[in-house]
């Protein structure tokens, strides 16, 4: 298995209402009206975007990325409306260790529908399936109610609290962190 075969190719997935794709700079508008809502960024490790520049240069850094073959995020595009509505992707993988973290942030406008579990659901079977990973992570900060509702829901489970884990925005946070094996997830799946 090769980081760069996979990575060079990420695929479009497609659930039931959204679409899992390739971010481009034609996300801009829909990011921007996301990103730029304190109440979405309160709780990422990235600031509120104030201008659409700020916006611009991330999808530009994104870009950058994919070109590398680095990790980098899946668009969530709602099937709906055909909005740009969030991101979710794998930020961290150990190939030695058959293990990824993810993370995702959503607008709010799309909270509590079940959209980011319906992501994060083909995340992770991509994650098992085609990356060949044996478990899946993910971390909150402690008052992050709602990702760590995404994170149950979709059957992980809480492992504890890692305290003071990073320094985001001139302070400490405490995380809350978990995960979810291969043979879990496929427990009650058909192969």
């Amino acid at each position: 298995m090769n980081l760069l075969d996979i990575l060079a190719n990420l695929p479009t997935i497609e659930t039931e209402r959204l679409l899992l794709r390739k971010i481009s700079l034609n996300d801009a508008s829909d990011m921007f009206e996301y990103a730029s809502s304190p109440e979405v960024s309160e709780y990422t490790m990235w600031s509120t975007h104030t201008s659409i520049e700020d916006t611009k240069y991330f999808l530009k850094s994104l870009t950058k990325m994919y070109k590398r073959r680095e990790l980098v995020d899946w668009g969530l595009v709602s099937k709906a409306d055909n909005k740009f509505i969030g991101t979710c992707g794998f930020v961290e993988w150990s190939m030695t260790h058959n293990r990824a973290e993810m993370g995702y942030a959503i607008s709010s406008k799309y909270w509590n529908q079940g959209y980011m579990s319906e992501a994060v659901n083909a995340m992770m079977e991509f994650g098992f399936r085609e990356m060949l990973l044996n478990r899946i992570e993910a971390k909150c900060k402690v008052s992050n109610i709602g990702s760590a509702r995404v994170m149950e829901k979709v059957g992980m489970q809480l492992e504890g609290i890692l305290r003071q884990k990073i320094f985001v925005k001139g302070e400490y946070w405490d995380l809350k962190i978990y995960s979810i094996l291969k043979d879990d997830f496929f427990a009650d799946r058909p192969d």
